[in-house]
């Protein structure tokens, strides 16, 4: 059962290997990132960065659209990151079952606007994140579980 997305351009660190995952008691992390997917130093560290006993997958989005099905039917309690709102926006989209994403870290960059504490947005992103809300998926803004729960509409 898939628990919970968040995109985080820092992928699986402190606050989602540990008090993420213990949140929602996920024992699956399923990293959706195309970069990421094509450099296996990087699949290394994140695979020594995740909890003891939580399996994880990283998946370029075309591979994890192949699976969508079987991921959705998993008996794990999982936990989707995605490292950009590009990656995420092509899988919601081509995908779209999802109820809800939570947006933790998305850094600065040229023409970006900020939402939230640390998530900025360029007009490209914001478009992203749009279309995801076209699928009738909620955007949200929490950086960890303690903290309040920002809606973000950008269909406004």
């Amino acid at each position: 059962m898939i628990k919970a997305l968040r995109i985080d351009h820092r992928l699986v660190h402190g606050q989602v290997a540990f008090t993420w995952t213990h949140f929602l008691a996920a024992t699956r992390i399923i990293v959706i990132d195309d970069k990421a997917a094509g450099d296996e130093f990087q699949k290394m560290a994140l695979n020594m960065a995740k909890p003891a006993g939580v399996k994880l997958n990283v998946f370029s989005v075309e591979k994890a659209l192949e699976r969508a099905e079987k991921i959705d039917s998993l008996n794990d309690t999982v936990f989707i990151i995605f490292g950009c709102t590009k990656d995420a926006s092509r899988y919601i989209t081509s995908h779209p079952v999802f109820r809800e994403l939570n947006l933790g870290g998305v850094t600065k960059k040229d023409n970006s606007k900020l939402y939230g504490d640390v998530v900025y947005l360029n007009p490209e992103e914001e478009e992203d994140l749009r279309a995801i809300q076209r699928t009738g998926c909620t955007l949200n803004i929490q950086q960890l579980p303690t903290t309040k729960k920002e809606v973000l509409d950008l269909l406004k």
